[in-house]
């Protein structure tokens, strides 16, 4: 049984804004609560994923660890987040680690539960999906906006140009053309 808060937490967060009550109530039903500390582990890059996680309290940093020893954090969930969508769904590790950086208080949902869920309640299992595309699609808008920033950043103590002017600079000014 899911806690009293955490059941008013999880029907008020955004991902699931436009569903009915009843169906909230069935993927509330399918979740398991848990809480960890600061520091732990939530969701490990490179190992297998059984569950798709709600925070609904606390914050949580998304990190990429490259195969030189290098990590990079991407950025940091603050609650109501949701993260596993890309891991729960394909049978391929996740490709980041998700830490907790406070005490974090989360409701999972385990790959049992949601064929459960998908045999049961279609609905439900369909709003959940639905919910989760809006998520990603979110993040894709997002890391879209990153990379154009990016992209069109000019390099360290050059002045911006156009990509017209730049072009026209390079063809009238290189000799090797």
């Amino acid at each position: 049984m899911i806690d009293d808060q955490a059941t008013e937490r999880f029907m008020a967060a955004p991902w699931l804004a436009e569903v009915d009550r009843d169906t909230k109530k069935a993927i509330l039903n399918a979740l398991v609560e848990a809480r960890a500390p600061a520091g732990a582990t939530l969701l490990e890059q490179g190992q297998p994923n059984d569950h798709l996680t709600f925070l609904i309290e606390g914050s949580a940093t998304i990190q990429r660890a490259f195969d030189n020893g290098r990590r990079e954090t991407i950025t940091t969930l603050t609650a109501p987040a949701v993260f596993g969508t890309t891991s729960f769904f394909q049978p391929q590790p996740p490709t980041v680690t998700v830490r907790a950086t406070s005490d974090v208080w989360m409701l999972s949902l385990y790959h049992p539960a949601h064929e459960t869920l998908r045999r049961e309640n279609p609905r439900a299992a369909e709003a959940l999906a639905v919910a989760v595309v809006r998520v990603l699609s979110e993040r894709f808008d997002l890391l879209d906006k990153l990379l154009s920033e990016y992209v069109f950043r000019p390099p360290a103590g050059s002045t911006p140009t156009s990509e017209w002017a730049g072009f026209r600079a390079r063809l009238f000014e290189e000799r090797a053309l």
